[in-house]
């Protein structure tokens, strides 16, 4: 149908592990949908604080109209804080 688009989904986390998971689902129409936000654990980081800058939350947060949380596990909403 013209004029109408596909969502798709960006993996800004759990993409090579499984902590970090932060995934948004972009509804096509400029707007997106945050699905968890979490932390980066174990070895996806390393002891000498290699990954602090893991912790930001890099990308543009001003289109996404809500945030959904699948569960309080720190993995998944770990990084909550860091949106801006």
């Amino acid at each position: 149908m013209p004029g109408r688009h596909r969502p798709e989904i960006l993996h800004h986390g759990a993409v090579d592990g499984v902590t970090g998971s932060c995934h948004e689902l972009q509804l096509g129409d400029g707007r997106s949908i945050l699905i968890d936000c979490g932390l980066f654990q174990g070895a996806e980081t390393s002891a000498s604080g290699a990954g602090f800058e893991r912790l930001q939350f890099t990308q543009p947060v001003d289109h996404i109209q809500a945030l959904v949380v699948t569960h309080v596990h720190i993995d998944h909403v770990g990084r909550i804080p860091y949106l801006r």
